[in-house]
């Protein structure tokens, strides 16, 4: 599968703009698209013009597919007007589940998307991954408001880990922190990590057809 990660600047005066041409790109693809899996855009409640957005496909035949289509077209047009700057990171996907339902969000919703990187120690890269798995696996199989839980590695930097997880809500999240899953996740980890950074974001479109286990 392949994963990306994009970080996007946009002119604020073309806020409608960018989110009726992103939202008919990520809904069109979900729907029309067999090969795209998953596509979610987000943007930073405390700076705007900030977006994220994530994105999973079956492989490199899919995201062909995908880039030829008009309605991601009518994105890479809007996308020249628009945006003011843009990152692309290219990841390496070591987990991803989700709940088996289709996820749609289009208007404004409590869903609430997080984005969080990791930097585990030279060494601790088997015992995170082993860690991680146990707490997401059952976290999206237990706990109703836990939606999505991805993790993937930098594919130019492999001990940097990149997580995106949708909870139904803020009480969601907070309930997801309390259960004994998270906590021992938390105790297996405490000493590979080296570094976090934690993004609570705000969805704009967030799609996925549920196929990822």
């Amino acid at each position: 599968m392949i994963t990306r990660l994009f970080k996007l600047e946009r002119d604020m005066s073309q806020e409608q703009y960018y989110n009726e041409v992103g939202a008919n790109n990520l809904t069109t693809s979900i729907e029309v698209e067999p090969g795209t899996l998953a596509m979610y855009a987000t943007h930073d409640p405390d700076d705007p013009k900030t977006c994220y957005v994530f994105e999973v496909y079956a492989d490199d035949d899919a995201y062909n597919t995908h880039v030829s289509s008009p309605h991601f077209k009518a994105f890479g047009e809007m996308a020249g007007k628009v945006l003011t700057g843009r990152s692309v990171y290219q990841l390496v996907p070591q987990l991803l589940v989700e709940k088996p339902e289709r996820l749609l969000v289009n208007e404004p919703s409590a869903i609430e998307p997080h984005l969080v990187f990791v930097d585990v120690k030279p060494g601790g890269e088997e015992a995170f991954l082993a860690a991680i798995t146990a707490n997401m696996r059952t976290a999206v199989e237990v706990e109703p408001g836990v939606l999505v839980m991805y993790a993937a590695t930098m594919a130019d930097q492999p001990s940097r880990w990149v997580f995106w997880e949708v909870y139904a809500n803020a009480e969601a999240y907070a309930a997801h922190r309390d259960t004994q899953h998270f906590k021992d996740y938390i105790a297996a980890t405490d000493d590979l990590v080296a570094d976090k950074e934690f993004h609570v974001l705000t969805p704009d479109t967030l799609a996925s057809k549920g196929s990822l286990r």
